[in-house]
């Protein structure tokens, strides 16, 4: 048996770049934070030689688990290669964060599933590898575009270039003393946003000209400014969103959504300034991600 716990990560603010014919060079520019809610991700044999997905201790599909099935796949490749197919995997992912709504949870699958393969395969290969795995798992799939490269970086960051670890490139914000605090309200398809040109096109204008803003003054507090006017004037947030995003201002609470989420985060410094919101819930910034259990 092997298992990884793998950080999630909520993006803030991003532009797509999909136009190279590598998906190790696609991925999405950006900013946001790694939390330590994560998914944990154990591989094991399974009593067949089938393979086997589990959500939360529950089978899924193929279609459900598409990104992890990615990541199952280049090792498949491997394991032909040297003749080792007469082997069934089961891969259980504990997933603690909210499933389609802008928690990165397919990224931190997806490098779950890469580490823990990998060490329980007993592979020889290099972690620069495995994060390239996941990344292209995750642009193939639709799951995401930067997170695997914000989880490699860890803690609060943005990100200047697109693409896999190694190759895009990404700096933390300056701290500010911020803590951080989520309320996720439903999903958003992700898939259905990044692939959509028209989308693209408002995300890319807008997202651009915000980015070159927190760009000047790379700090938490400027990262959640650009976050909201971000949401409103790209027409990602929803009228609820807006509204409650608005009122919360009034109060002098800095607050951004969730990408691609219907969610909010709040940055806060001390307990008695965040808002009363039901199932808000107090989040731990991470700067070590990846951990072997």
């Amino acid at each position: 048996m092997s298992k990884y716990l793998v950080a999630s990560h909520i993006t803030g603010i991003f532009t797509v770049h999909d136009e190279h014919p590598d998906p190790l060079y696609r991925g999405s520019r950006g900013a946001g934070f790694s939390i330590s809610r994560g998914t944990t991700t154990t591989v094991e044999y399974s009593d067949d030689i089938e393979h086997h997905i589990y959500f939360n201790e529950e089978e899924v599909g193929k279609e459900v688990a598409n990104v992890t099935n990615n990541v199952l796949d280049h090792f498949l490749v491997l394991l032909q290669a040297q003749n080792k197919l007469d082997i069934g995997l089961s891969i259980f992912h504990e997933i603690n964060v909210p499933l389609s709504c802008g928690f990165g949870a397919s990224a931190s699958g997806a490098l779950g599933t890469a580490f823990a393969l990998r060490d329980f395969l007993d592979l020889e290969i290099d972690e620069k590898y495995l994060f390239g795995i996941a990344h292209i798992a995750e642009i193939n799939e639709g799951g995401g575009l930067g997170d695997v490269l914000a989880i490699y970086q860890g803690g609060w960051e943005m990100r200047n270039r697109e693409g896999a670890p190694f190759i895009g490139d990404a700096i933390n914000l300056i701290k500010n003393g911020y803590k951080i605090a989520t309320l996720s309200m439903g999903e958003i398809a992700t898939k259905s946003v990044i692939r959509n040109p028209s989308w693209k096109e408002k995300i890319n204008n807008v997202g651009g000209e915000l980015l070159e803003t927190l760009s000047a003054e790379p700090t938490i507090k400027n990262f959640a400014t650009v976050s909201q006017q971000f949401s409103i004037t790209s027409f990602l947030a929803s009228p609820e969103i807006i509204e409650l995003m608005k009122d919360l201002e009034k109060k002098d609470v800095l607050v951004g959504q969730i990408m691609l989420g219907n969610g909010i985060f709040i940055l806060y410094k001390d307990d008695s300034d965040l808002p009363d919101l039901e199932n808000l819930t107090k989040e731990e910034i991470c700067f070590s991600t990846i951990r072997k259990l």
